[in-house]
């Protein structure tokens, strides 16, 4: 049950996104896909793809945070 819980909590949080950050920590994080592989993908620089990246990870670590000390 409570990978269940953990799964629909990081869906969840993924939608809370917007769909830039989302994207690119789908594609690094679920699809596997190297940085040069997303920035060819998105039509965007490495660099802004590592910035991408970073930022999804603190709003992830953020909002699942939340979840599991309010729950």
């Amino acid at each position: 049950m409570e990978a269940k819980e953990t799964t629909a909590a990081v869906q969840n949080a993924l939608q809370e996104l917007s769909p830039e950050l989302r994207a690119a920590i789908v594609l690094r994080e679920l699809e596997g896909l190297a940085y040069d592989e997303i920035a060819a993908t998105l039509h965007i620089s490495i660099g802004t793809v590592k910035s991408r990246i970073a930022r999804a990870r603190e709003a992830l670590h953020r909002l699942l945070r939340e979840k599991w000390s309010v729950g």
